[in-house]
């Protein structure tokens, strides 16, 4: 019996009674995961992750890097991943994680946080309250006309088709032209016969929009089922930088870009805004903690705080 009790005391002590741990095992530190440099996902929470005097995380990357890493500027020690699905598999993995996804990709194995006391929502995300958030956003070459095909399918991804699709995914629906930078959502008619030419279409760009775009092209093979299959489509997803950059480089217009953040005003490319989603801020669903705030993040991206017990 005595050793039995003495067994229950060093469990109890391992966890950390008295410490506002999250479990046991050390997971009282914070572990801190987050995007490589080219990730729309990461743009779009760093320009919004700010201490008191304004400044944001974006700033302190563009200053500061500590393990002197390309795809690094947060605290040195932080881990980053190349997709939205590596890093929910590491916070579900890792009871101190935290790290930041898409609300679409967000399910049982994470849990999301309230951010300033609101949570992820899409009413938060259209009435503004849920500050992390960003457009998602198709793209095209200017200066080269698309082919038949290609052509076709932007015609698709602009309809109420594909909103219906956006809504099914979980993305925050945009119908009105001036929230997606065009005419509005637009009807879809397939065409009756294969439009001329080669039907292979390139789409690169975001992870955080992986789902959405399998699905689309699902509903658009569906669609035009005589003519165009799934084959059809090459896609590789890097990042929204490796979109934009594809774009740029396009010479035969049959490229679709993708990105998970909003384009400058300056753009040298075509696009429109085919949704919103908010960047979820995400922890192991073994954490007790439910809220956080914005320069809570910033301190935790850069070192400030490094244990939960530290959040109020």
């Amino acid at each position: 019996m005595k050793k039995i009790l003495m067994a229950i005391l060093s469990l109890a002590l391992a966890c950390g009674i008295g410490v506002a741990a999250v479990g046991c095992g050390g997971s009282d530190a914070i572990v801190v995961c987050g995007r490589e440099a080219s990730s729309g996902t990461r743009e779009a929470f760093d320009k919004v992750a700010a201490n008191a005097a304004g400044d944001t995380l974006d700033d302190y990357s563009s200053e500061q890097n500590p393990d002197e890493a390309a795809e690094a500027g947060y605290v040195s020690g932080a881990q980053y991943f190349s997709s939205t699905g590596t890093l929910a598999t590491k916070v579900a993995q890792t009871e101190g994680a935290i790290g930041y996804i898409s609300l679409s990709s967000v399910d049982e194995s994470v849990k999301a946080l309230s951010v300033e006391g609101v949570a992820p929502s899409e009413a938060t995300v259209l009435d503004g309250t849920y500050k992390i958030q960003r457009p998602f956003v198709f793209m095209w070459n200017k200066t080269v006309a698309l082919t038949p095909v290609a052509q076709d399918f932007l015609n698709f991804l602009k309809s109420k088709t594909a909103q219906d699709v956006v809504k099914e995914e979980g993305g925050v629906s945009l119908t009105e032209g001036e929230a997606r930078n065009d005419e509005g959502a637009i009807d879809y008619t397939a065409p009756t016969a294969a439009p001329a030419g080669d039907k292979k279409i390139v789409v690169r760009g975001s992870t955080s929009m992986n789902d959405l775009m399998d699905a689309l092209i699902g509903k658009y093979c569906e669609l035009n089922s005589s003519w165009v299959k799934e084959s059809d489509f090459d896609m590789s997803l890097q990042g929204s930088s490796t979109g934009r950059e594809a774009v740029d480089k396009d010479t035969t217009g049959n490229v679709i870009g993708m990105a998970s953040s909003a384009e400058a005003e300056d753009t040298p490319r075509n696009y429109f805004n085919v949704a919103l989603d908010a960047v979820a801020v995400v922890v192991n669903p073994a954490n007790e903690i439910s809220n956080i705030t914005l320069a809570q993040l910033y301190d935790i991206y850069t070192g400030a705080i490094t244990k939960w017990s530290e959040i109020k």
